[in-house]
């Protein structure tokens, strides 16, 4: 017996599990400077503590070749 394939078409393949997602937000520090962070890692984004934003990503210091940089 072949099986129905627009049954098993109609499925949609969730390659990533929300559950294994993480979750990203820009965050500024008082001098301007903006970091990508972990959403989960930051208790609130509009008042990030140093402690917390040495665990994000520092955008002055990754090179953006195809934005001019």
């Amino acid at each position: 017996m072949i099986p129905d394939f627009k049954e098993s078409a109609m499925k949609p393949l969730d390659v990533y599990p929300s559950e294994k997602r993480t979750q990203f937000t820009r965050v500024k520090d008082t001098a301007g400077n903006e970091y990508i962070c972990a959403a989960d890692g930051l208790k609130n984004p509009k008042k990030a503590s140093r402690q917390e934003l040495r665990n994000c990503i520092d955008e002055s210091k990754t090179p953006q070749p195809f934005a001019g940089g």
